[in-house]
């Protein structure tokens, strides 16, 4: 599903915003996760694609502080969505923020085929 959206950003279908605080939790999770080189590879270069926001604000409004970077480059770059598994950013009320709507990957395929970006 990730890689769906990936491929997606790479054909030059969808944005992607990214921050200096994103570029270093994806790395951090990709060593994590052990990814392979493969991955990796398609990984960054999706993240070079992507439009680098810095954002200006700060935003405690998440249970866990270490996600606030990710509400702040929503509201920042004016994000219709922001793509996670992250429970604590789901759980935001309406799993909304601001006007970014929050949603599981595969939860926006169906976004994806409604707006006819998939098949």
């Amino acid at each position: 599903m990730v890689e769906i959206i990936i491929d997606l950003i790479l054909a030059d279908k969808l944005s992607l915003y990214i921050s200096p605080a994103l570029i270093d939790e994806v790395a951090k999770k990709l060593k994590e996760f052990k990814a392979n080189k493969t991955i990796i590879a398609k990984v960054t270069t999706a993240l070079e694609k992507g439009n680098t926001v810095i954002p200006n604000i700060k935003i405690t409004a998440s249970r866990d502080p270490k996600d606030n970077f990710l509400l702040e480059l929503a509201e920042t770059a004016l994000a219709d969505y922001l793509i996670t598994r992250d429970k604590d950013l789901l759980d935001l009320p309406g799993s909304v923020w601001n006007n970014t709507k929050i949603v599981k990957p595969e939860d926006f395929l169906p976004i994806l085929r409604k707006l006819k970006l998939l098949n």
